[in-house]
């Protein structure tokens, strides 16, 4: 089976449908993992940048809590990074001129035999040679 490691883009993406260019294409995405064809991964840190995400293009505070309710409903499997992940970011990071946000979603698909997908063109660009990554458009 195929596998994804998504980041904040590819969700807030999704949830908010800030993008009405890759909605479709995001949502096709989450309903291929409810469907089995496709399995979705990202680090725990993605909890956390889809909250942030969602307070700053929510103004309606009910609205906000039922985005992030959504958001604990999508096909998506948690992973822990370890010290080691951590430090290959942080490395990384620096290499690409990035943050180290979105190079741990790009190291965790490299160790997970994963794709990284992503709506982040900036930072598709600068790390497109590391291979293990997809932009969607």
């Amino acid at each position: 089976m195929k596998k994804y490691v998504v980041d904040a883009s590819v969700v807030l993406v999704g949830l908010l449908e800030s993008r009405a260019d890759l909605v479709e294409k995001v949502k096709n995405v989450f309903k291929s993992s409810a469907e089995g064809k496709v399995k979705l991964l990202s680090s725990q840190f993605l909890k956390i940048e889809a909250a942030n995400g969602i307070r700053f293009n929510e103004r309606n505070e009910t609205k906000a809590r039922k985005l992030f309710e959504g958001f604990f409903d999508l096909p998506i499997k948690f992973v822990e990074l370890n010290e080691s992940l951590y430090d290959q970011s942080l490395q990384t990071s620096y290499d690409l001129g990035t943050t180290v946000y979105d190079t741990s979603y790009h190291i965790l698909a490299k160790t997970q035999n994963a794709i990284f997908l992503t709506c982040d063109e900036d930072y598709y660009k600068k790390a497109k040679s590391l291979g293990d990554i997809e932009l969607i458009r």
